[in-house]
């Protein structure tokens, strides 16, 4: 294939496939606003909170669409080529189907490494600060928990009263903390007293630690030294459960790519569960074999010539292959995440059964 001809198509699909994702991109921040405005009656968020929070939601949405947006421009761009019987005159002067696939699959295949080197830091920039602000105007609170390398994080309590928990590990419930530190913080966020314990296990509504320091200071007089003493046990009231501790982690869309890997090795140190997370991970390295494989659908079904007919059952077959492979792509990452199967697995055999599907509909229907 010449050069020119290399950019010619390349140039056609790229073009496609922005005014593609543009559309995407308007119809989720509408529908988004449209949710976030009814959500929103009886808050004191503005329109342009709203409008803040659909823009950056949006590039979240659209990255779990990107897969059917890359089949459908694929669709178009060379369903255009066929109705101008452009393919017909670039297939008689001796260029083969596969020479005229190779600069989609080329395209597709760099913007997936684009997709988690570039976009999907990006993307969860704008998700982990959409997922702060909805927090604090439709639910009045900022995230509940962190992890880092030092261990987790946890804040319960309300506006004049907030108690900070440090703990080294956790089981993978976040029920049986070990190694605790609890801080509680008063009016003006004084330090009204320190708690170190060797365990701290959730009850109904109540943490309760074993093997305990306390020191408790005086706002007043913050100079005065604290007073300190121990215990075998004591009781500390909460209102957090183990499905508010395990909701309050970050997502993994919202965490970069390229932090991934630190975020599991903490979350693993920690002692909660790294599936979910590694399964993203690998789902995003997969994407680049996922966009060529549904650019290859979306050409299979599309570069039948006009006169052929039958250009609406292609396109009804193309969209049902593509939903297809989305639901069985969303269940195996859901058994993946669940560990049920392995991540590795889960990640890269719908990516891969997509591409050999392509490649089949394409040795069936062309003749080279």
């Amino acid at each position: 294939m010449s050069p020119t001809l290399f950019r010619y198509i390349t140039r056609r699909f790229l073009g496609t496939l922005a005014g593609a994702v543009a559309v995407v991109l308007i119809l989720i921040v509408l529908i988004d606003l449209v949710e976030l405005m009814r959500r929103s009656s009886d808050t004191d968020a503005t329109f342009g909170d709203l409008l803040a929070l659909a823009l950056l939601h949006a590039l979240s949405v659209a990255n779990t669409t990107f897969p059917f947006v890359f089949m459908l421009a694929a669709m178009a761009c060379f369903g255009r080529l066929a109705r101008s019987s452009e393919l017909v005159v670039t297939r008689a002067a001796g260029v083969s189907v596969w020479k005229l696939l190779l600069p989609v699959v080329f395209t597709s295949a760099c913007l997936g490494v684009l997709a988690f080197s570039v976009y999907n830091p990006i993307s969860a920039a704008t998700l982990s600060r959409f997922e702060t602000l909805e927090a604090r105007y439709f639910r009045g609170q900022e995230s509940l928990l962190s992890v880092s390398r030092e261990g987790l994080w946890l804040r319960q309590g309300g506006r004049n009263d907030q108690t900070v928990i440090r703990a080294r590990r956790s089981n993978p419930e976040g029920t049986e903390l070990d190694q605790v530190t609890l801080f509680r913080f008063g009016p003006n966020n004084a330090l009204l007293s320190r708690i170190e314990a060797q365990r701290a296990d959730l009850g109904n509504h109540v943490w309760t630690l074993t093997d305990l320091h306390r020191w408790t200071f005086d706002p007043a007089h913050p100079d005065a030294s604290p007073v300190r003493e121990a215990a075998e046990t004591a009781e500390v009231p909460t209102d957090l459960t183990s499905s508010h501790i395990l909701e309050s982690f970050a997502s993994p869309d919202a965490i970069s790519f390229w932090n991934l890997p630190e975020f599991i090795e903490a979350l693993r140190a920690s002692g909660f569960s790294t599936l979910r997370h590694e399964m993203h991970f690998q789902t995003e390295l997969a994407k680049p074999l996922l966009f060529s494989a549904m650019v290859l659908i979306g050409a299979a079904f599309s570069m039948r010539h006009v006169r052929f007919g039958g250009i609406g059952l292609m396109l009804v077959g193309a969209t049902l292959t593509g939903f297809a492979l989305f639901f069985v792509s969303d269940i195996t990452q859901a058994l993946g995440a669940s560990g049920a199967i392995p991540t590795l697995i889960a990640a890269w055999v719908p990516p891969a059964a997509a591409m050999l599907l392509a490649l089949g509909l394409l040795f069936y229907l062309e003749d080279g």
